[in-house]
Parts: structure tokens; C-alpha cells; sequence
């Protein structure tokens, strides 16, 4: 999508975090201008959040969403605005596309019911995808707020994940590398499974996965591939990541892939396995 005219978005922006990072970035993205509507404490207090007594005070939100923004962009592309009820300035004039994240997805097809009803055209709409934590669920203030996570996505509380390999002499490289990413874990891996029937190396890893995050955070499959090499799988109870091919070599290098697969430098490949609940 190319910049053209004026993006709006608007959010709480409460202990800004990666996600916020992201949708800021798409909206420069979407717009050579960008609005940012930040949500006053008043409309907060009529409409409370979870572990409201949490939630950091307007001015330090709207602090925090400046700061990144103009360490970033230049000032003269973006202002940020109190957001004091559920459509703020995005019904008005002078506005040319809607950013949201897929969680508020239904707020946009809000704002364009609004718009029509006040006989101005509908905005197009950029839907931003969620950025992921650690343990694959989305980054989120409500999770930051209760100590799960922190800002960049880090699990801070204990993660169980499950382990499930199709080759014994590939457990202890996989339990190594899920104790380097997540010091404070609990790996339940149960005997090596092995293949059956025609099914393929990325089928079998899936399904390890699945296996692994059954009443789990998180689900590790690591499946061998006849060609050589393996094929790596990870999953939690609402996401999946694509499978993962690894050539062969030796343990470590199966225990460096497993780590890059369970934090990754860049952007993951994921999938819903289920509508997402709104956070």
C-alpha cells in the first residue's frame, strides 16, 4: 500500500509494546499524515478493561506513543488526539483510510456504517496482523499488565510446552534449546513416536505439535525428513506456525533451528486455528 492522504487509528496504547510498534508502522504505511487517537481516562472509566487498576494514565500512554513516533517519523506526519468515545475523528472530513489490528477489525466496519449513515463515503481499511509472543499468543497490555509477558513478547511467567520427537537422539538437543529460550519451563515430552504410514515429514511434525500442546502453552513436533534433515513444527492452542524444514547435520544444528524457530528475528508465518479472542 502506498502513503496517500490521511490514516487515522486510534487505541489505549497502555504499556506500549511491540503490537503498538507494528500498527503505528503500518499506519505510516497507509498514510503520508497519520492521526492517533489515544483513549482518554474518562472514556476508560465507562468502559473498564481487565486489571484496570493497572493502567498507565493518559498522559503517560500518549507520552510513550510520541516518543516512538518521533523517533521514527518526522513531526509534521503525525499528531496524536484524545480519544473521548468510540469513533473520535475517524467519521469526520479530511479522513482517507482506517488502520486497525485484526482484533478490531469490527470497529472499523463500525466506522464506515457511521460514515454512511452521516452520508460520507467509507474509508478503505488496512488490517494489521497481531505480532506474537514467545508462547504464540498475541503481545497484549492485558497479558503485560498480569506478568505474563513483557513488552517485546518475552514470556516472564513459567511455560509448559510440550515435546514430542518422532527420533530419540533428537530429545536432547530439542529439550536443550526450549531450556536456552525459556529458562523458566516445564518440558513434558513423552517416547519418541514413530511414523506410520505415507504421511509426509511436515505432516508428522504437524501432528507432534498437536500432540505436544494438548492442556499446554506450547507444542514442539520434530519430525525426520527421509531426504534428510528435519522437519520442525510448533504450535499453542489458537496458532500454528507452518512447518519448518532444517537440512540434515549433526545436534546442534538441530538445536540452533529449534531456537530460531521458538524466537524468531523476523515476522513468523503463523495461522489461526481458531477466530482470535479480542484482548
Amino acid at each position: 500500500m502506498r502513503p496517500k492522504g490521511h490514516a487515522v487509528l486510534g487505541g489505549t496504547f497502555d504499556h506500549f509494546h511491540v503490537g503498538h510498534a507494528a500498527l503505528l508502522d503500518a499506519a505510516f504505511r497507509a498514510g503520508r499524515t497519520v492521526s492517533v487517537g489515544v483513549t482518554t481516562d474518562r472514556y476508560l472509566a465507562l468502559h473498564p478493561k481487565p486489571e484496570a487498576e493497572r493502567l498507565q494514565p493518559y498522559a503517560a500512554r500518549v507520552r510513550a506513543v510520541r516518543r516512538y513516533l518521533a523517533g521514527r517519523h518526522p513531526t509534521d506526519r503525525f499528531r496524536t488526539v484524545p480519544l473521548e468515545d468510540r469513533f473520535g475523528r475517524s467519521v469526520g472530513e479530511g479522513v482517507d483510510r482506517l488502520v486497525v489490528s485484526v482484533e478490531t477489525v469490527g470497529g472499523a466496519r463500525a466506522v464506515n456504517a457511521e460514515r454512511r449513515r452521516l452520508g460520507r463515503r467509507p474509508l478503505p481499511v488496512l488490517v494489521v496482523p497481531l505480532v506474537l509472543a514467545d508462547d504464540l499468543e498475541p503481545v497484549s497490555a492485558r497479558r503485560i499488565r498480569a506478568g505474563t509477558i513483557d513488552r517485546d513478547g518475552r514470556r516472564r511467567s513459567p511455560i509448559r510446552v510440550g515435546l514430542q520427537v518422532e527420533d530419540a537422539r533428537d530429545s536432547a538437543a530439542a529439550r536443550r534449546a526450549v531450556r536456552r529460550i525459556f529458562r523458566s519451563s516445564r518440558i513434558d515430552s513423552g517416547p519418541p513416536v514413530r511414523p506410520t504410514g505415507r504421511r509426509s515429514a511436515a505432516s508428522r511434525a504437524t501432528r507432534l505439535a498437536k500432540a505436544g500442546a494438548a492442556g499446554r502453552d506450547l507444542g514442539l513436533g520434530v519430525a525426520r525428513d527421509p531426504k534428510g534433515g528435519w522437519l520442525l513444527a510448533e504450535r499453542s492452542r489458537t496458532l500454528a506456525l507452518a512447518p519448518r524444514r532444517v537440512r540434515a547435520g549433526g545436534p546442534d544444528r538441530l538445536a540452533r533451528a529449534l531456537e530460531e524457530l521458538l524466537r524468531p528475528s523476523v515476522e513468523r508465518n503463523a495461522f489461526p486455528l481458531r477466530r482470535p479472542s479480542r484482548r
